[in-house]
Order: C-alpha cells, then sequence, then structure tokens
C-alpha cells in the first residue's frame, strides 16, 4: 500500500510541477484516488491524533472561505452594504 501511495503522490507531483493539470484538481485526485483504492480510509484522511487536527473543521473553513470569494466577485458585498 505504500507503494501505491508514493506512485500517486509522484504523479500529482510531476502533473503540478508540469502543470499539465491545474494544483487543486492534481491534489485532490490524488487525495481521491488514495481514498478510492483503500490506501487509506476516511478517519486517517480526515483526522491526525498525532497533531490533533480535525480536518473536518478545515474543510468547514476552506468551503466558507471559496463561497465568500465567490460572493465577492459577484459584488453582492457591495450590494448589501
Amino acid at each position: 500500500m505504500t507503494v501505491i501511495a508514493i506512485v500517486v503522490f509522484v504523479i500529482a507531483y510531476v502533473l503540478i510541477a508540469t502543470e499539465w493539470a491545474h494544483k487543486l484538481l492534481a491534489a485532490l485526485g490524488g487525495a481521491a484516488v488514495l481514498l478510492a483504492l483503500g490506501v487509506t480510509d476516511s478517519e486517517h484522511a480526515f483526522y491526525s491524533h498525532d497533531t490533533g487536527v480535525d480536518w473536518d473543521v478545515i474543510f468547514l473553513l476552506l468551503g466558507m472561505m471559496i463561497i465568500v470569494g465567490v460572493l465577492r466577485r459577484t459584488g453582492v458585498f457591495e450590494y448589501i452594504a
């Protein structure tokens, strides 16, 4: 399983370094492949017992930042103000 993870990491790294794919797509695609192949499970992917990072909260914040970024481009904040 470690070999599969290394191969997926190298492929994603090459895609990012050569800019053949967008950075976000390469990173999320690599993570999705690892989850789909069963290399890791959601418990290990979204929470680290070693560092105490709850990735669910990180993704919640990321989602809110994306929504704010989209709303800012539409001008909704200027309209509300």
